[in-house]
Parts: C-alpha cells; sequence; structure tokens
C-alpha cells in the first residue's frame, strides 16, 4: 500500500478498539487485523457490523473466554492426540454457543438478514453437541455413556465399602488398641492403610506405606486386606483405561469435524464473533 499506517493513525485506532476486546481470541483476530482497498469486502464488513450493533441494542451476548479452547483445536490438528476432559468441555461449550447464535439468526432473519447469513454459513454440529454433552458432564466421564464403565464404578463403590468396613472394624477391635494410633481410615500410595504408633508397628502383620511428619505414626496396610486393595487398585486401572478409550473416541468423533470447527472458530465467520460482535459491543453502549 502507498500510503503509510501512522498518518492514518491506524495503530492508534486499533489499540483503542482492543480496550473493548474481551477474549483471547479477538485480541489475535484484531492484531492481524490490517487496512484494504478491496471497496467491496470494505462495504460487506461495514454493513454487517451495523446490523451487529443493531442486535446488541436488542440483544445481550456474553463475550467470554472459553477456557482450553485454543489448546484443543490446536491438539486436534496433530494425529493420534487424545483430547483431556477440559478439553472436551471447551469443544461442548463452543458448540453450545454457536448453535444458539446460529438459531437466534435464523429465527430474526428478516430483521438482521446478514447475521442469518452469517449463520446459515455454520456448521450444524448439533448431534456432536448432544453426544458429548452426555459423554461428559461436571468435569468427569459419565457413567452412564459406558456399560463397562459403570460397571467398573459400582465394582469400585462395593470394593471401597468392604475395605473401610474391614479397616474400621480393625480399628475398633480390642485386639489393636494398643497399636492404634487414631481411628480413622485413609489412603497412602493409592491404597487404604489405618495409623499405627511406630513403636508398634512390627506388632502388626502389614506393609508400611509411609510415616507421618512427626515419624510417630506409620500408615500400615493390614495383611487382612492386602487382596481387597490389589482388587481396589486393578479395577482403578480399568476405569482409566476405560476412560482413556472414551476420550479418544470422543476425539475421534470431534476430528471427523474438525475441519467445520476450525475453520468456524477461525477464519471469516469467526472473525464476526471475535472482532464484529465486540466492537459493535462498544458502539452499542455509546
Amino acid at each position: 500500500m502507498d500510503f503509510s499506517l501512522d498518518a492514518l493513525e491506524f495503530y492508534r485506532l486499533k489499540d483503542l478498539l482492543g480496550r473493548y476486546v474481551s477474549t483471547l481470541d479477538a485480541r489475535h483476530a484484531l492484531d492481524e487485523l490490517g487496512p484494504t482497498l478491496d471497496q467491496e469486502k470494505l462495504e460487506a464488513e461495514h454493513a454487517i457490523t451495523g446490523e451487529a450493533m443493531q442486535y446488541l441494542r436488542e440483544h445481550r451476548v456474553p463475550f467470554n473466554d472459553i477456557a482450553a479452547l485454543s489448546e484443543a483445536l490446536e491438539k486436534l490438528s496433530v494425529a493420534g492426540s487424545v483430547l483431556e476432559i477440559p478439553e472436551i468441555e471447551a469443544i461442548q461449550s463452543f458448540l453450545s454457543h454457536i448453535e444458539g447464535l446460529r438459531l437466534r439468526w435464523k429465527e430474526e432473519r428478516e430483521h438482521f438478514p446478514k447475521l442469518a447469513q452469517t449463520g446459515n454459513r455454520l456448521p450444524d454440529l448439533r448431534d456432536l453437541s448432544k453426544h458429548l454433552r452426555r459423554a461428559v458432564q461436571n468435569g468427569e466421564v459419565d457413567e452412564n455413556y459406558s456399560p463397562e464403565l459403570r460397571r467398573i464404578r459400582r465394582a469400585l463403590a462395593t470394593t471401597r465399602a468392604r475395605l473401610t468396613d474391614k479397616l474400621e472394624s480393625m480399628l475398633r477391635s480390642p485386639a489393636y488398641a494398643s497399636q492404634v494410633q487414631e481411628e480413622f481410615v485413609t489412603v497412602r500410595n493409592g491404597r487404604f492403610v489405618i495409623p499405627v504408633r511406630a513403636e508398634q508397628k512390627r506388632t502388626v502383620d502389614g506393609i508400611v506405606h509411609g510415616s507421618s511428619s512427626s515419624g510417630a505414626t506409620v500408615f500400615m496396610e493390614p495383611l487382612a486386606v492386602l487382596e481387597m486393595n490389589n482388587e481396589w487398585v486393578r479395577l482403578q486401572d480399568e476405569e482409566r483405561a476405560e476412560i482413556a478409550r472414551i476420550l479418544a473416541e470422543l476425539t475421534d468423533l470431534i476430528q471427523a469435524s474438525a475441519g467445520s470447527i476450525e475453520v468456524e472458530s477461525v477464519e471469516g465467520v469467526g472473525t464476526t464473533f471475535r472482532v464484529v460482535l465486540p466492537s459493535a459491543s462498544h458502539d452499542s453502549r455509546s
């Protein structure tokens, strides 16, 4: 271009606009924004910005960063990667936001035709969103998503109850009165143990899994619960393996739509979310 951006105070204008940008993605998009001599493109951008301003005068649209979304999208581009639960929740939240806007703009297409056209270019990923919501809830894989996971978790609950009942009965037994430091069951190294006075540890048949900071107490796994603890550990391994399998399955489902998700979050339409609406939000408050 044969004109000076400094003379136009272009960067000052971007700095001013940056004060009203509320998400990291929007800031990246603003950083990449540059001037253009394409009059047709400029007129289209101005038209949709005007519509966005009017829309925000009539509707509240929150602009918040979705934690872990950028990391999730980056991992989706790497073959063989598996998303973690927070990343799947980020994708799920992103899809929910997209679907909400797509439906609202469709319903109000007579008043906001350009936003409705933008919404029409968004992929319909409702089935994927429902699938992810059914699989992951409240920061964990829902056991109802997988019969095997449900079986494992029920077995874990049963084994835990048996372990704690057995150890609590030992703590209450007169036979252990002189050895037990305190009457509580805890976990050390992934195994259920009881607190035993350090000077009495040789009188208890079991395995030491650690000691207190003072050294006055050792945490022992009585041999009477060794097999139950082994079962507890085995079931935990099974749970982790099943969760890993489910996360890989969900990642594959997301990757099948990754092109649509990434394009709409980074290119063209995504700019409407990240720059046009936030900047219009400032103007609508003026």
